[in-house]
């Protein structure tokens, strides 16, 4: 007996019409290929980003997961230890072994809110920022060189099928946490 066997038996109907396709597709592929090329072009350029950073963590005898940290309470001066939790999904074990490692260095503060006494917050020191600075610029400096090569309307493109990936939560960080580039002297 298969799965499809015990699957609950359900009145099939004929699914709505599709809309025309009004994306631009290569030519050959369909839509699970086109799935396929994306899931592999994200993995190699995950990849990419990472070893960019790795490079300068490993010299600091960091990892990733201080990288995520740095990033988010560079962001976000002051952010909880709850919201660090969630926005990276790991535990808070996780989290303390991450923070106090970067604390120990002297790249993160960890503050009390003077609202609320339970709160931990989080705020890079300055040599937290010029590590996160550092980080930041080789990863930007690769993805400038990509972007001078798109169209406004390709790098759009690009951000709307990013966008339509990434959890609607996390979405809405993005959309709430506007950034500042600094002014060029």
């Amino acid at each position: 007996m298969s799965l499809a066997d015990t699957a609950p038996k359900t009145r099939r109907t004929r699914p709505p019409k599709a809309a025309p396709d009004t994306q631009a597709q290569a030519p050959g592929l369909d839509a699970e290929r086109a799935a396929m090329r994306t899931l592999e072009l994200v993995f190699f350029v995950h990849l990419q980003m990472a070893d960019i950073a790795d490079q300068v963590l490993m010299d600091h005898g960091l990892g990733r997961p201080h990288h995520r940290v740095l990033h988010f309470a560079g962001r976000t001066p002051g952010i909880t230890v709850g919201s660090l939790m969630s926005l990276l999904r790991i535990s808070n074990q996780a989290l303390s072994r991450t923070t106090n490692q970067l604390t120990t260095m002297g790249l993160l503060e960890q503050r009390y809110s003077t609202e609320d006494r339970r709160v931990r917050q989080n705020y890079l020191t300055a040599d937290g920022q010029a590590l996160l600075g550092l980080l930041t610029q080789r990863q930007i400096a690769l993805i400038g060189q990509a972007q001078a090569r798109l169209s406004k309307a390709e790098i759009e493109g690009m951000w709307n099928g990013l966008s339509v990936m990434v959890r609607p939560e996390d979405m809405a960080w993005v959309t709430t946490h506007p950034f500042d580039l600094p002014t060029p002297s």
